[in-house]
């Protein structure tokens, strides 16, 4: 009989580990898992299509958003920048963040204008009395889309406060999404959410994962590094329709002032002499010449900026002081890269026919629902 009993015991033993470790494993598969979860995004196009109002992009054309509820929506910033807090029904908070809209004062279209090369990493003057101090990278010279910077300053209050609340309700799992110029935010918003938590802001185990939808370049390639190597592990994703313009934007290029300090560059001339590289008779004068424009193509960006975007961005601001940029305009994407190509069914509902044609039409959520759905 006490052996029985003994068995027993052990079987009961078993069965309750059996029973608590699978708890535990239910409970960690609840939370967010890394990598792009087609599924995951397209539950979640829904609720960034509602972002907008409806009247902004000619109605909702996504289903109703299922298995989650609207529980915050931000006040509109002077740029218009907006986000929503959506709840899913297994304990998720997802950030959905508005993108460029059409506004009687074009203050939107501003901030994506605006398109000076912030540092990563300093404070701004952003009112008569206040600063906004951010960290968006470490790395040295990393620099990022000041328009859209002035959009996460103008969210980061009510956003941080959103995180803490949630936190507070049980919540562990964030969701970041954006769309177009929110695309571009929802990177900044990445990166400073991220750096939070890092230096012991936000609680340390909130998890974030980040889907960017239609993304523009919003940083250079120091930031860019930065942003990938935080993110790392499969935790922020940019997802674009090869032919869709946006992600090309803001135009940009690359100078010689934008290599290393250490590159062939600083002596290009005696780097391919070394290399035993016969110099054509005009390579001098062609490669001085180029060397030269660059840094007048820069200056006259920045005056033309300085001339046609911010004297709406400071009357919007009172008090805004612009920060010291970088004196580049080499943008790059962000991001792990999730291309989705258009099939025949996609170009019967949207044409790509240039001379008649949709300026939004390969650009809205809803075909990128539609793409993501055949991808």
């Amino acid at each position: 009989m006490k052996s029985i009993c003994s068995g027993i015991y052990s079987i009961l033993f078993v069965f309750v580990i059996l029973v608590l470790t699978s708890g535990c494993k239910a409970k960690i598969l609840s939370g967010i898992e890394a990598g792009y979860n087609k599924t995951e995004i397209l539950e979640i196009m829904p609720a960034l299509e509602r972002t907008y109002d409806a009247e902004d992009i000619g109605g909702f054309k996504t289903p109703a958003p299922e298995n989650m509820k609207q529980v915050f929506r931000s006040t509109v910033s002077p740029l218009m920048n907006r986000f929503d807090i959506w709840l899913t029904d297994d304990k998720k908070a997802v950030i959905t963040i508005r993108g460029t809209i059409i506004d009687t004062a074009a203050m939107s279209s501003a901030a994506v204008l605006y398109s000076l090369m912030a540092p990563a990493n300093v404070k701004i003057k952003v009112s008569e009395t206040n600063w906004f101090e951010y960290k968006l990278a470490e790395l040295p010279d990393a620099g990022v889309h000041l328009g859209m910077l002035l959009g996460l300053y103008f969210m980061s209050d009510e956003l941080v406060d959103q995180i803490n609340t949630q936190y507070t309700n049980g919540i562990r799992d964030f969701i970041i999404v954006g769309h177009s110029q929110g695309s571009g935010n929802s990177l900044l918003v990445t990166s400073y959410l991220w750096y939070l938590r890092k230096d012991g802001k936000l609680p340390a185990d909130i998890r974030f994962k980040t889907y960017s939808i239609a993304t523009p370049k919003t940083g250079n390639l120091q930031y860019v590094y930065d942003y990938e190597k935080l993110t790392a592990g499969g935790y922020a994703f940019s997802i674009n329709n090869v032919i869709d313009w946006v992600p090309r934007v803001p135009m940009s290029f690359q100078s010689v002032q934008d290599f290393p300090k250490v590159s062939p560059f600083r002596d290009i001339k005696g780097f391919l002499s070394g290399a035993n590289y016969t110099l054509g008779p005009n390579f001098e004068k062609g490669f001085e010449a180029f060397s030269n424009v660059t840094p007048k193509i820069i200056s006259q960006i920045t005056q033309d900026i300085h001339q046609n975007v911010y004297p709406k961005i400071a009357a919007a601001i009172p008090g805004y002081i612009e920060p010291e940029c970088l004196p580049s305009f080499n943008f790059e994407r962000s991001g792990v890269s999730v291309p989705l190509v258009p099939n025949e069914e996609y170009f019967k509902l949207f044409p790509n026919d240039p001379d008649n044609f949709n300026v939004w039409e390969n650009h809205s959520v809803y075909p990128y629902y539609i793409l993501i759905k055949s991808n």
